[in-house]
């Protein structure tokens, strides 16, 4: 698999990476200049980033357990992931630059799939943490997790309103 771009009309179609790894879930920096994904060019996936033309491809995360879907905080300074390095999947935040790598959720349930408010100041994901599968948000530090929806239904992929 590789990470692709094209015009909104479907013309002229651009291949960015080049690699016998899976490339996948790519998510666009929210100023366009830059691009995040997960490979597994180094044998397990992590997260990656690389210029909107394709150029200067360099790995975000380096760790033996799996990181996948990136999402660029609004300012476009951080990307929140999943990961199972600590044995569990939970959301980890990292600052472009590679450093800060940080657990926001630290919690023996699955968290998964982080959103970003519009403002930055939250982040909502997925957690099996009370049983069911629901959407939580928590201050985008980690801090305040709260349980929104709590229906016992599975409930995926929050995402925010303008």
């Amino acid at each position: 698999d590789e990470v692709y771009v094209m015009n909104a009309d479907g013309l002229n179609v651009r291949r960015l990476t080049n690699d016998p790894s899976d490339d996948a879930n790519m998510t666009w920096s929210p100023d366009g200049t830059r691009i995040a994904w997960e490979t597994n060019r180094q044998g397990d996936f992590d997260i990656w980033i690389m210029n909107a033309d394709g150029s200067n491809p360099t790995g975000l995360t380096v760790d033996p357990a799996d990181d996948g879907w990136p999402t660029w905080s609004p300012d476009g300074t951080k990307i929140a992931f999943d990961s199972g390095r600590d044995g569990n999947w939970d959301i980890y935040v990292i600052n472009v630059d590679g450093t800060g790598l940080t657990n926001l959720t630290n919690d023996p349930g699955f968290d998964s799939a982080a959103a970003w408010s519009k403002d930055g100041s939250k982040i909502a994901f997925i957690s099996d943490r009370d049983g069911g599968v629901d959407i939580w948000v928590m201050d985008a530090d980690g801090s305040n997790p709260m349980n929104l929806t709590n229906d016992g239904l599975a409930d995926f992929f929050p995402s925010w309103s303008p």
